[in-house]
């Protein structure tokens, strides 16, 4: 019996790189994020480090991150919102729940108030906004009524 050599083929072309690391990813999940793959262990937070494969909710690893770089942040505090807490909405503007008050009284505004959205996403409630009409202090082209 003679002795074989075996020839083992070269990596195909189609299994992909991983965009951390530049090696190919043989694992038995591939993670595709921003159009480019990577091995679970190599998708990090540029600016925290973490892990994002751990941390996946609602297919937005980006957005389970803890400093919240890449997730959607509150219009009136600028911090980052989990994808799994319950938000308040008004146009293209997100807020948290407690955010979601007027910038005059600071009540929070809830389901079926009627408030004012200033084209820069502060809220002011109607009464407020009512006042400051009176005192001639706001001018009602940069507001949008909601209700």
């Amino acid at each position: 019996a003679g002795l074989g050599i075996a020839v083992l083929p070269s990596i195909p072309a189609e299994i992909p790189q991983c965009a951390g690391c530049s090696q190919h990813i043989l694992d038995k999940f591939i993670l595709k994020v921003l159009d480019r793959h990577w091995h679970s262990s190599c998708l990090k937070c540029a600016d925290c480090q973490m892990q994002l494969a751990d941390g996946w909710v609602n297919s937005a690893p980006l957005a389970a991150c803890p400093c919240r770089r890449f997730g959607t942040k509150c219009t009136a505090c600028q911090q980052g919102i989990p994808p799994t807490q319950v938000v308040r909405k008004a146009q293209d503007f997100v807020y948290h729940l407690h955010c979601f008050a007027c910038i005059i009284c600071s009540r929070q505004l809830a389901t079926g108030d009627e408030f004012y959205l200033m084209e820069d996403g502060r809220l002011v409630c109607k009464e407020d906004y009512e006042t400051a009409k009176q005192n001639g202090r706001t001018s009602s082209s940069c507001f949008v009524m909601q209700g």
